[in-house]
């Protein structure tokens, strides 16, 4: 007997994932002639879409449902079993898995619910099925899950409700893996509505055994799936989801990801800023956009935008180009551009004048009311649509134009309208955007826009927010060449640093900061800021003072023995009014005078590994949370874009007179920044340089905390 707690002795998987979703025969565990039970409405979907294998309904009671012949067990079933669907209680899930097992089946998709979301027993319930199954070379899909769908190969393996309103399989290039079956659901509904097609569907459930990363590897490979789209709660797998990500870029298949987590709380109290800046979800957003996912908010504009992905449709940049059927509604809209971040386009005096036959010369801008337009212009025999495809087309080619949205209201001719929209839509790489804000009077465009696979939304705010994740997405950028090694002083020691070890930890990694000297006491201090020369910050220098500031340890704008003999007395007295008896030191540095302060950081996920992050800096960090990450380490061009991505950058780039900084040596210290981070003998695990002065084309960090392994 194979011992089933023991994972050696599982013996190999009898099949692949592109084996189970290209099953050659399927069984129905609980199969019933009742559409009110799971059993029952399963058996009718898979009827209704009939896959070319062989169906078999398994229920002890029955000889025969909905015109098949019944078996007892799955023992009885005449020929084999590719995959096996659950769906009896979960009392009867262990026997059944027993049957797989003596038949030889490949994969058990467990429908029953009651396992891991029920809590702790229910999860070592569903590790002890994942151990008696794969102990006999099964493997589990669920439990708790809604089963799958493979289009291309007449699979209808799933529960969903939606399937029951379908004459056919809605078949197409969008590949989708989730971790929650009803929304699985709910975007294949919404996604037959308007017209987009589906390759291979997967509700994953609770990924006892088989789980997201196995669908989305599928996904990758699979010559049918044009786009991937995921569902996702959490990353059972970090570093495999990471390394799929870079597969899917390779490939060249859009990635487009809806996840919940955003608003939960970060890292928690700890003791630097970049601790809690970058918590679990914004580890997780800087790693997808290392690799350029899609990332949208909701299903719904999951769905909108893989439907535009699949289609070919690229944008071109964040300008826009808006057409309405109402002047009202197109300054509206054109409004609601600069809060999603777009911005209206400016057409080029060319596309003007290729507009002049159809537009007065008082309409040739952005955004075209077609109310305005001139039908009886002479037609364009390149050119379906009349005037109206005139203008759209016009419009979308001119390189000003990332992408176009129309707004259809209830002008007459709305059909005609729309007939020239996607005529015009068809000739673009760019993506055009319908709004169908017409109410019942728009049911005859929405059913041409659904039968040409274009979609529509029913609001400008739904069609703005799919077009600024579309529009503001970059492509992966090249990955960091390797960097020289990180000189780390080996006597560093583990745990918190002090700021003069922090120092020469970046020092070691070419980071510059401000000068500075190391003072046992006040005579020491003195002498080194006559040293240092000029106006000096003193500090105190203890691995029990993580905020210095805070407990009065930091004065600043020292000139003279008398003047910084006395910051020390007072920096000490406030040691000991904090609880620390004892100082190392103090620290003695220069002052600056800074044009912009910015913060540097690296923390380390515990699943992504470690990010950096630039933000805003100075003591306002937390208050304006501006600030940008990515997965260490970085390329140059990585480090500028994160630049360009700050809210902050007018402060850096000479506004009101200041000197421009060099964006370019700012990057060059996030790189190194990076390799230390990505170093594993740096023993890095935290560290913020805040701020990092940046005066002109100067720059040093002039306060650094760091934690080592």
């Amino acid at each position: 007997m194979v011992d089933v707690s023991n994972p050696a002795a599982w013996v190999a998987p009898r099949q692949s994932v592109r084996d189970i979703l290209h099953p050659r025969s399927v069984a129905i565990v609980g199969a019933s002639d009742s559409e009110d039970k799971w059993g029952g409405r399963l058996l009718r979907y898979m009827l209704r879409h009939r896959h070319p294998g062989a169906l078999y309904p398994i229920n002890a009671r029955a000889t025969e449902l909905m015109g098949l012949p019944a078996y007892p067990s799955l023992r009885d079933c005449p020929g084999p079993v590719d995959l096996a669907i659950l769906l009896v209680p979960r009392a009867h899930v262990r026997a059944a898995i027993e049957d797989c097992v003596a038949k030889g089946v490949g994969c058990a998709l467990c429908i029953t619910a009651g396992f891991a979301e029920t809590g702790a027993a229910g999860r070592a319930a569903a590790q002890a099925r994942v151990a008696q199954a794969r102990a006999g070379g099964v493997r589990l899909i669920g439990p708790n899950c809604m089963g799958l769908m493979n289009t291309h190969h007449g699979l209808c393996a799933t529960t969903g409700v939606v399937m029951g309103t379908l004459d056919r399989l809605p078949v197409g290039g969008i590949g989708m893996a989730s971790q929650s079956g009803a929304l699985m659901g709910a975007m294949i509904s919404r996604g037959v509505d308007i017209g987009a097609g589906f390759s291979t569907t997967v509700s994953v459930g609770n990924q006892a055994d088989l789980d997201l990363n196995d669908f989305f590897e599928y996904l990758i490979d699979d010559p049918k799936t044009e786009v991937i789209t995921l569902y996702m709660e959490g990353v059972k797998d970090a570093p495999r989801f990471t390394a799929l990500l870079e597969r899917a870029a390779a490939a060249g298949k859009p990635v487009c990801i809806a996840k919940s987590g955003r608003s939960a709380a970060g890292a928690k109290a700890a003791a630097s800023h970049t601790a809690s800046l970058a918590g679990a979800w914004p580890a997780f957003e800087a790693t997808c956009r290392r690799w350029g996912v899609y990332l949208f908010e909701t299903i719904y504009d999951l769905l909108q935008g893989a439907l535009l992905l699949q289609r070919g449709k690229r944008a071109a940049s964040d300008q826009v180009a808006v057409f309405s059927g109402s002047g009202g509604g197109g300054a509206l809209l054109t409004d609601g551009l600069e809060a999603h971040g777009l911005a209206p386009a400016e057409l080029s005096d060319a596309t003007q004048q290729a507009v002049a036959a159809v537009l007065p010369s008082t309409h040739r801008q952005l955004p075209f009311d077609f109310g305005m337009l001139n039908h009886a212009a002479a037609p364009d025999p390149q050119v379906a649509g009349g005037a109206i495809g005139i203008a759209l087309d016009r419009a979308l080619h001119d390189p000003a134009v990332g992408a176009g949205i129309l707004l259809l209201t209830t002008q007459p001719g709305q059909e005609l309208v729309v007939q020239a929209a996607i005529a015009a839509a068809d000739r673009s790489s760019k993506p055009l955007l319908f709004v169908q804000g017409a109410g019942n009077h728009g049911d005859v465009a929405r059913q041409m826009l659904r039968a040409a696979g274009h979609g529509y939304f029913d609001s400008p705010h739904d069609a703005l927010k799919v077009l600024s994740v579309l529009a503001r997405r970059k492509p992966p950028p090249p990955s960091a060449p390797p960097q020289p090694g990180v000189s780390v002083a080996a006597d560093l020691p583990a745990g918190f640093l002090t700021e003069p070890q922090a120092r020469r930890l970046l020092e070691g990694a070419g980071i510059p900061t401000t000068r500075w000297r190391f003072a046992a006491g006040a005579d020491a201090a003195a002498q080194a800021a006559r040293e240092l020369g000029g106006s000096v910050a003193i500090k105190a220098v203890s691995a029990h003072i993580v905020h210095k500031s805070d407990m009065g340890g930091v004065k600043l704008g020292l000139q003279g023995d008398a003047a910084v003999r006395q910051a020390c007395a007072d920096i000490a007295a406030a040691a000991r009014a904090a609880g620390v008896d004892t100082l190392d030191g103090y620290l003695v540095t220069e002052m600056w005078r800074a044009d912009t302060e910015l913060i540097l950081g690296v923390q380390r996920d515990p699943d992504f590994g470690p990010l950096v992050m630039v933000g805003a800096g100075g003591v306002l960090v937390e208050l304006m949370k501006d600030v940008q990450l990515a997965p260490a380490p970085l390329s140059h061009a990585t480090a500028l874009a994160m630049l360009r991505q700050l809210r902050c950058l007018p402060l850096l780039s000479g506004y009101r007179g200041r000197t421009p900084a060099d964006l370019d040596a700012i990057a060059d210290v996030m790189v190194r920044l990076g390799a230390l981070a990505a170093d594993p003998s740096a023993r890095l695990r935290e560290l913020d340089i805040n701020p990092l002065f940046i005066a002109g084309p100067r720059i040093a960090a002039a306060d650094a905390r760091a934690t080592l392994a």
